[in-house]
């Protein structure tokens, strides 16, 4: 009968595992169940691995992250990037300001270069016609209707 009995406290105790840990027994179950971890040296090892792994739980909870660590961090580094020197800036704006005049003379040079080249051929197309006409003995060109039709 002992064991009867011994087997329903020891599930009486794996059923309330969570309550007696959370202190959440009323007095007397309290009292039942310190009594039976006297007695009973598996039940009182269950319940000691269980409380070392809700301590480990609770450490790992207390370890997470600040939820507001990203925006924390973000903010420190602003506040560090406000506070660069100014004579960084000096000379980062001046250099920017070098480059930039470069690029558009370049550019410039690059497309009153390639207007100059279309003027040429185009010069140089002219001269051509000119040249042709004049070794074939090609009169210059005129208006049709007054030398065909001519009225008196």
């Amino acid at each position: 009968m002992h064991k009867t009995t011994l087997k329903t406290d020891c599930s009486f105790i794996r059923k309330n595992l969570f309550s007696y840990q959370e202190k959440q027994l009323p007095g007397d179950e309290k009292q039942k169940f310190e009594d039976h971890l006297h007695s009973c040296t598996d039940c009182t090892r269950i319940v000691s691995e269980f409380q070392s792994v809700a301590a480990i739980i609770d450490r790992k909870k207390a370890d997470s992250p600040n939820p507001f660590i990203q925006t924390r961090t973000i903010q420190k580094i602003e506040s560090v990037l406000e506070q660069t020197p100014p004579a960084f800036r000096k000379f980062l704006q001046p250099v920017m300001v070098s480059f930039s005049l470069i690029f558009a003379i370049v550019t410039g040079y690059s497309i009153a270069k390639q207007i100059d080249t279309t003027n040429t051929i185009s010069l140089t197309r002219q001269q051509d016609i000119e040249t042709m006409k004049s070794d074939l003995n090609i009169p210059d060109f005129t208006v049709e209707e007054n030398s065909f039709f001519t009225t008196p």
